[in-house]
């Protein structure tokens, strides 16, 4: 199984030693689809930002959280240091909410050293744990890092002709009310509802306390909701975001079959298909 993980004494242990890891943090800012939580500048010592809304995001997609183009990912990492040899520790400032989709950006363009600090701020404050205030300073690269292209994600015709052909399985990572059209998205002008097809698991029902579960546990779910290592799967979400979470899950529990459908359900209302 692959050790994804990292917690937060393990982490500081690093920190202490000659050659520590470079520490990312991919929290998001406070926004409709984002709890509110209060930011008074406390960071985990030599933090970087990892900017998912203004940097690592293709603003000029017509949904938010694009996967950027490889030269625009390759420029963002030259900007903030990062090479693909680098040993790289993720958190975000939810305890686990948008740092998976770092990890996902990261490791599909080939970064080999990449793990997430499992209950990511609030678990380090809770140990009050050493802290700093404000971003460290990045080194940039003199030259852009080679990464490779992300294979992972599908496209919207892609799930759209999966209705009928079946060759994954599309695993929405969104609230069940959200899911069976019950209740409202957190962008009012899209309506809710689902993929034909497509099964929910909720991302919540993977974690605890803002760590993810067991990977038992975990395993256990994803088999009671008929997902099956042998499956191939595609995650989504309402923009991208959370369907991270699920990838990440499924690394835990072993599955290795894996996609993105990026844009996710903000992609499949806009295209119109929702409505087919």
């Amino acid at each position: 199984m692959p050790n994804i993980l990292m917690n937060a004494h393990e982490l500081l242990d690093r920190l202490n030693s000659d050659a520590p890891p470079k520490v990312l943090d991919a929290s998001l800012p406070n926004s409709p689809i984002a709890a509110h939580v209060p930011d008074d500048g406390r960071k985990i010592p030599g933090s970087l930002e990892f900017d998912i809304e203004q940097v690592f995001s293709d603003w000029e997609a017509a949904f938010p959280h694009t996967l950027p183009a490889k030269e625009a990912l390759e420029a963002a990492c030259q900007g903030l240091g990062l090479s693909p040899e680098d040993e790289i520790v993720i958190y975000d400032n939810r305890g686990v909410y948008s740092s998976p989709r770092a990890y996902w950006l990261l490791t599909q363009a080939g970064f080999r050293k990449v793990r997430l600090l499992d209950g990511g701020l609030p678990h380090w404050l809770s140990l009050s744990l050493p802290v700093q205030q404000g971003y460290s300073a990045p080194t940039s690269l003199t030259v852009p890092p080679a990464l490779q292209a992300n294979k992972s994600v599908v496209s919207v015709d892609e799930v759209h002709d999966n209705i009928a052909r079946q060759r994954f399985k599309v695993v929405d990572a969104r609230s069940a009310a959200r899911f069976s059209g019950q209740a409202p998205e957190p962008r009012p002008e899209l309506p809710s509802g689902h993929i034909p097809g497509s099964v929910n698991l909720p991302f919540t029902e993977l974690l605890e306390n803002g760590h993810f579960k067991r990977r038992e546990e975990i395993a256990a779910l994803m088999r009671s909701k008929q997902l099956e290592p042998s499956d191939h799967l595609t995650f989504s979400c309402g923009s991208g975001i959370t369907a991270c979470i699920v990838w990440v899950a499924a690394e835990l529990a072993g599955y290795e079959h894996l996609s993105l459908f990026d844009g996710s359900w903000t992609a499949w209302v806009m295209s119109g298909r929702h409505q087919s």
